[in-house]
């Protein structure tokens, strides 16, 4: 595993921590031994003990209201304690008093109830600092301990003194004393038998242990799958990086990275797309350079043979000059396509976009053409309806529309036509080059925009004319597409090359 997932997962627990010593901290000034105590929020629970007070008062007298309030704080899930004071401050069952309690009684003044002699008693409610140690204390097998100690059961000794109560005697016996049975006592067969009277035991799944274990079991499995989660994509990555780093340029991301729908799945869609197109670059640069080589190699052969021929036959001197001029000229010529579509494939050709009436360029490009085209016993007719002007470099889509056209001569058969169409729409123009010839196989179709690339033509040429007019379009912002005309019953009777301008 990868350094960003033990980032992640100790950059996740360091943030539980951090926040529970914060929490902690906070808890403890806010408990400060010098703070006075402060009311306590009165929940449902604590409303429901403080409302029925002075229905125990009347039923069991003030002894029973006692039990129940010694009850209520022995209970480890209760968060605060009832007092139970007098107008003096004391608390009837002699417990610590807080100094202000005075004032805490002015927040909770609805909460009085008065014993049968009269006298009145006050419930406040306040915080018990010990909650939490308790809370921890309460689990299974720890609080089956704490329990209230064994009584024995005897009437005279049934009610055990308050320091606040009413006397005891012999006549005034409460309804309800801590053994339950009430003012009659227990029954006979249960006089003078320990009775142990235990606390009942939370469930297990109620225990602080259990709750803290599955909050941090739960973490636990979130963050190493949060982790895990971010840091498989990044090692894969990674081992993609280096894969490239070693000359592999067909390495993929697999489908587990790629089809995800977050930023790391754009970002291993896009290396894959990076990888193909730098692959692709470098094989089309290898693929260049060899069928430069290739090119350059047949001229060169010939001059070869010719300079051999005039030292051989000084008589034939002339005709071989001749010769050895045409083929420098097709060299120059060679170098000149070579030049022309590595700029435009660089981005290094100057681009000077301006105002260009197209069909004034596509008439002077066809002039030439129909030179050519009648000297091979064919024809090239050009239709357009109206004048249109483009944003376009005018030289370079005049040699785009140049290769189209004599390329279309090339390929139609003798005593047919090529057929230039201008036609304009909404939002651009079109120009459709149409030829009658022969059309290109279908597995070649994809492959005419490739350098050098001729396919199974006889013709002369060195296979960079469609893929410097590819780049010239472009270049002018256009879209050049090629496909053959298919006759009614099927047949290719022809082959079309549509270049797609836009209209500023």
């Amino acid at each position: 595993m990868g350094q960003v997932f033990w980032k992640f997962l100790l950059a996740f627990w360091g943030a539980l921590i951090l926040a529970g010593t914060l929490v902690w901290a906070v808890n403890e000034v806010s408990r400060s031994k010098d703070d006075e105590p402060k009311p306590v929020w009165i929940g449902p629970q604590l409303r429901l003990v403080l409302g029925s007070a002075q229905l125990m008062m009347d039923s069991g007298g003030i002894q029973l209201l006692g039990d129940v309030l010694q009850r209520w704080e022995e209970d480890p899930m209760s968060r605060d304690k009832i007092l139970l004071l007098n107008h003096q401050g004391e608390d009837y069952l002699q417990r610590d008093v807080p100094e202000n309690w005075a004032e805490l009684l002015k927040e909770q003044p609805e909460y009085k109830v008065q014993d049968k002699t009269g006298q009145s008693w006050f419930l406040l409610a306040v915080p018990r600092h010990e909650f939490l140690l308790d809370w921890l204390r309460s689990g299974r097998g720890i609080m089956s301990s704490r329990s209230i100690p064994a009584q024995r059961i005897d009437v005279q000794h049934s009610q055990p003194a308050r320091p606040h109560g009413p006397p005891a005697s012999g006549d005034a016996v409460e309804p309800f004393g801590p053994t339950g049975f009430g003012d009659k006592g227990p029954p006979p067969e249960m006089q003078g038998v320990a009775v142990r009277a235990t606390m009942p035991m939370p469930p297990v799944w109620f225990h602080p242990a259990f709750l803290l274990a599955a909050i941090l079991g739960t973490s636990l499995l979130v963050s190493f799958w949060l982790a895990w989660y971010f840091a498989s994509p990044v090692r894969q990555l990674k081992q993609a990086l280096q894969s490239l780093a070693s000359d592999h340029w067909l390495t993929q991301l697999g489908p587990k990275v790629t089809g995800r729908r977050d930023e790391f799945g754009a970002v291993a869609r896009s290396f894959n797309q990076m990888a193909q197109s730098v692959e692709q670059a470098i094989s089309g640069q290898r693929r260049l350079l060899h069928d430069v080589s290739h090119e350059f190699r047949s001229p060169l052969a010939r001059l070869q043979i010719l300079v051999g021929l005039a030292r051989q036959t000084p008589s034939e001197s002339a005709m071989v000059l001749d010769k050895v001029e045409a083929e420098t000229q097709k060299l120059n010529a060679l170098v000149e396509e070579i030049l022309t579509y590595s700029r435009l494939e660089s981005g290094a050709a100057a681009v000077k976009l301006q105002q260009v009436d197209l069909l004034e360029l596509l008439e002077s490009v066809a002039e030439d053409g129909r030179l050519e085209a009648l000297s091979q016993h064919k024809q090239l007719l050009v239709k357009a309806d109206a004048v249109v002007l483009v944003h376009a470099d005018p030289d370079l889509l005049y040699r785009a529309l140049e290769n189209l056209i004599r390329n279309a001569i090339k390929f139609t058969p003798a005593d047919t036509q090529v057929t230039v169409e201008l036609l304009r729409q909404e939002q651009q123009v079109q120009v459709k080059i149409s030829d009658q010839g022969p059309g290109v196989a279908y597995d070649d179709l994809a492959k005419l925009f490739t350098p050098f690339f001729r396919g199974q033509s006889k013709k002369d040429g060195v296979g960079l004319g469609l893929s410097i007019a590819k780049r010239a379009v472009e270049s002018c912002g256009g879209e050049l597409k090629l496909h053959n005309l298919y006759a009614a019953s099927g047949i290719a009777c022809g082959f079309q090359a549509v270049i797609s301008l836009p209209l500023k």
